[in-house]
């Protein structure tokens, strides 16, 4: 692999080299078989059900304003195969909308539809695997060869960013061009050339096209950038630095014996950085759009208006964006604007909670890493860190703390897939924890390490229920729910696992509310809603969501939504259930005396 610097001073790259891709190989074959497995099992998720056939409508129509809010490249890319395979997407009228794709497209491929979305979801399992591989090879080069097994297996047994490998969905597909782009990042600050430059650019703008998120990678690039260089630029900035931070002369680095025309040089590298990353980004849309005038754009969102606003004078200036791409991101400015319910730690708020995402990782992140990431965070208790170190922890804690500091004001907290580029930036931190091995004053740390690094595989033992994944601190998949809900536990993704267990309990009169868009008929399930704020006699499948209060919508047998108030089914929560399906829904039988009871304990809370 490509060598960034050497491997920091007792970063434990002591391992032998013969073992380091082995060990690579087997922890990313471990992740890739897993995610593939869900991808196999699980009923398509909320999303999934049309972002799928969006991909297949843009091959197919060439149309690329299905749903606006989120760039093409994703979707594109894991349609492939059904444009190989030849799947149809299916009849819809004139202006459809998401949920009509998606049922358009499952009516046309009735037969193979799951066959299809496996397809689909095979297309991002390999983006995880990329992701581990960008880990593996920046870790080893930062922190040594320990240090990067360390970091790839825990990134290998994260259920969490498994569980995104394993849908088709935005956030993982992001997770990976983040991590690539920031690779690049360090690259062209490490060693400055035309060449690093524009593969930062072709990088950044990439990310751009998985998902409007990445509109930070621009400014956070920037930051980060300095950060790095700090040590570069505080010295005569003609000299090249020749130690460990970067790499010796090279042909195309640039030692100009003038400060000021070598900062030139950087300004011209930026440019060039950014303009390829603009390229990118239209070149993605087909250059549809791209030029349209400030004041022709039609703004929904009281941001984007305001800024529109702002500059009426200049009205007339191209916007060298393509027009969906601007439109997308006042679509999500629209988004965030709106109020959400949101749910921590048993509570609902129309309000967002500051904490939600440290909460989120608190107890999504498996013991092990969160032990890794504090001992790594200890190294920095060592009298002295050297320069160089701490320039890196500060560009791997800043690059990772960016979307949970944003997303922490965000109305739109509802899962921590939000957050999901940030996990390969820990686990590529915690990684550092392989320092301690060699730490001759003490055992007991070395001993911690072994252990975290002996029980990461744990996480792993609630295979294929990853979606539904909390560590002990949560309470386990159990116990999650009285933390967070939503798409961390429940997403739709076990209806076919339901249909599975009533066959098998051979239960005939069920009623269901079920979290998801695809139609409980269409697996064979037909069922009304449970009654409304209180409970009778009969058996129930319930998703999680709902039990826990979770304001929605249910789709009845021929498809039509009909909403579910805040805690309209709250009364689950009453009883026990007889069985978990894959953790996100609850299957209860309730008998008379059950429901007698509810009353009974109903009437002694009344005054």
């Amino acid at each position: 692999g490509m060598t960034i610097a050497k491997p920091a001073e007792g970063g434990g790259g002591e391992c032998s080299s013969r073992w380091f891709w082995p060990g690579v190989a087997a922890c990313l074959f471990v992740q890739l078989v897993l995610a593939a497995d869900c991808a196999r099992q699980w009923t398509p998720t909320h999303d999934e059900y049309w972002h799928l056939p969006i991909g297949l409508r843009m091959w197919t129509t060439g149309r690329l304003d299905d749903d606006v809010i989120n760039p093409p490249l994703v979707r594109l890319w894991a349609s492939i195969p059904l444009v190989v395979c030849g799947a149809t997407p299916g009849e819809t009228g004139p202006k459809p909308d998401v949920g009509d794709i998606g049922d358009a497209f499952w009516t046309a491929n009735e037969a193979r539809v799951r066959t299809w979305y496996f397809l689909g979801r095979l297309m991002i399992v390999p983006l995880a695997t990329l992701t581990g591989l960008l880990v593996a090879v920046w870790a080893r080069a930062w922190y040594g060869e320990r240090a990067a097994l360390i970091s790839v297996l825990l990134w290998s047994c994260c259920p969490t960013a498994l569980a995104n490998a394993a849908i088709v969905t935005h956030d993982l597909p992001l997770a990976a061009a983040w991590m690539a782009t920031l690779f690049a990042l360090v690259r062209f600050a490490e060693r400055p050339s035309w060449r690093t430059a524009l593969v930062f650019g072709a990088a950044l703008g990439t990310a751009q096209l998985t998902k409007l998120t990445a509109l930070v990678l621009g400014p956070l690039g920037v930051v980060l950038w300095f950060v790095l260089r700090a040590g570069s630029l505080v010295e005569d900035a003609a000299s090249i630095r020749t130690d460990a931070g970067s790499v010796g002369h090279d042909s195309d680095s640039c030692a100009g014996p003038k400060t000021t025309a070598r900062r030139g040089q950087f300004v011209a590298f930026w440019f060039s950085a950014l303009a390829v990353s603009l390229l990118v980004v239209n070149a993605g849309y087909l250059f549809r759009g791209t030029g349209t005038s400030i004041k022709a754009l039609p703004l929904a969102s009281s941001r984007l208006q305001a800024v529109q606003r702002a500059m009426s004078p200049c009205g007339w200036l191209p916007v060298p964006l393509p027009r969906d791409y601007v439109t997308a991101a006042d679509r999500l400015a629209q988004d965030l604007e709106r109020k959400h319910p949101v749910y921590l730690d048993g509570e609902w708020s129309d309000k967002p909670f500051a904490r939600y995402y440290a909460a989120a990782l608190r107890y999504k992140l498996p013991l092990s890493t969160l032990t890794l990431l504090l001992v790594a965070f200890g190294v920095f208790a060592w009298p002295r860190p050297a320069s160089q170190d701490r320039r890196r922890a500060a560009f791997l804690l800043l690059s990772a703390a960016v979307l949970p500091v944003l997303a922490s004001g965000s109305t739109n907290q509802i899962g921590i897939r939000y957050i999901l580029p940030t996990l390969p930036l820990l686990h590529l931190f915690a990684g550092q924890a392989a320092r301690w091995l060699s730490d001759s004053r003490g055992r007991a740390v070395p001993f911690l390490v072994w252990t975290a690094v002996a029980m990461a595989p744990l996480a792993l033992r609630f295979h294929p229920h990853h979606l539904a994944y909390f560590n002990l601190l949560a309470g386990g998949p159990v116990g999650g729910r009285w933390h967070l809900v939503d798409s961390n536990i429940d997403w739709g993704q076990d209806l076919h696992a339901l249909k599975a267990y009533l066959d098998q309990h051979d239960v005939k009169d069920v009623r269901l509310a079920y979290f998801g868009t695809v139609i409980p008929s269409r697996v064979g399930i037909e069922a009304a809603a449970p009654p409304s704020r209180f409970p009778a006699p009969g058996w129930y499948a319930v998703s999680v969501n709902f039990v826990q209060g979770r304001p929605h919508a249910i789709r009845d047998a021929h498809g039509d939504r009909t909403q579910v108030g805040i805690d309209e089914f709250g009364y689950f929560r009453f009883f026990r259930p007889v069985a978990r399906i894959g953790y996100s829904i609850d299957v209860y039988h309730l008998t008379e005396q059950d429901v007698a009871r509810y009353a009974f304990e109903l009437r002694k809370l009344q005054p």
